[in-house]
């Protein structure tokens, strides 16, 4: 049994992990900017001996325990368990894309499952209270700028629906964190031997029709999910899922286009930054990614 393990590896894992630990206790700002990296050592383990892994994830979470914070220990718990899945899938050669999507699918579940969990068990705040700080600053400036109560109910209405729409963000937020994660840790990664996939160009990435489909059903259903209540949740976060989906479809068309005609490298990256930043932009660009998984929007640019 000792034999499959790698003691100097399992080590010098653990080691880095803690000191990744200890920064984020006592710099938490430092410590989101070690995520980015904070997945090579587990990763490497998971390689050599997946037994190791396990006595150093486990030496690893025992000893964060002793810091005495929740937060750092659900910090620890994310960066192993995604450690694990993304080690797990480079060794099945999987695309990165593909890894991509799995990853956040597996790590956005696990995340809301323990986030209701320590709501439940009032560890955390509701999202009501997690809001309730920026609607009532907002209400002071109202009540300065003396704006009417059909504008209180307005804003209060579009608090009520961030609140319910917090899963889709923290789907989103997720779905970034593990994508700068991959780009920065695969060149780390392939210093080390391991075999590690690239990204397709922006260009080629293609959502599946069915998606579409998908989004047109629930923008039918947040038509008619005009009372609060658990459809009204469902669909209203599966509609931010999907919308941000479409965009990215869109920025893919655009990128396409930019391609195809041959633009300058500058003008392609400028007008993805322009569907990124330009806020009226925003609908036009998730247009496009609708339009081309219903009716294949590159096939005609191409000709």
């Amino acid at each position: 049994m000792f034999a499959k393990i790698d003691f100097k590896a399992t080590f010098l894992a653990t080691l880095t992990l803690i000191v990744v630990a200890a920064v984020t206790y006592f710099l938490p700002l430092a410590g989101l900017l070690l995520f980015f990296v904070a997945t090579v050592p587990g990763i490497i383990l998971w390689h050599k001996s997946r037994m190791s892994f396990g006595i150093g994830a486990l030496i690893t979470v025992v000893l964060v325990v002793f810091f005495g914070s929740e937060g750092l220990l659900s910090y620890i718990i994310f960066v192993l368990l995604l450690s694990l899945i993304v080690g797990q899938l480079l060794k099945e050669r999987t695309s990165k894309e593909r890894i991509l999507y799995i990853a956040t699918t597996y790590m956005s579940i696990l995340t809301l499952g323990a986030f209701m969990m320590l709501q439940v068990f009032k560890r955390i705040p509701n999202t009501q209270v997690l809001v309730k700080p920026s609607k009532e600053q907002l209400y002071d400036m109202m009540a300065m700028s003396g704006l009417d109560s059909a504008s209180r109910g307005v804003l209060e209405e579009g608090f009520r629906q961030m609140a319910v729409q917090l899963p889709s963000y923290i789907i989103i937020v997720i779905f970034f964190l593990i994508l700068i994660n991959l780009i920065v840790t695969f060149p780390i990664l392939c210093k080390f031997k391991i075999a590690t996939p690239v990204f397709r160009p922006l260009f080629v990435w293609q959502f599946n029709r069915v998606l579409a489909y998908i989004y047109f059903v629930v923008l039918l259903c947040v038509m008619f999910a005009s009372q609060p209540g658990t459809f009204q949740s469902i669909v209203l976060n599966m509609q931010v899922i999907l919308s941000f989906v479409m965009f990215i479809q869109g920025l893919s068309v655009i990128a396409f286009f930019a391609k195809v005609k041959r633009l300058p490298s500058g003008i392609g990256i400028l007008l993805m930054v322009l569907g990124l930043l330009l806020t009226p932009v925003l609908p036009v660009v998730g247009l496009l990614g609708v339009v081309d998984l219903c009716f294949n929007l590159k096939r005609f640019i191409k000709k």
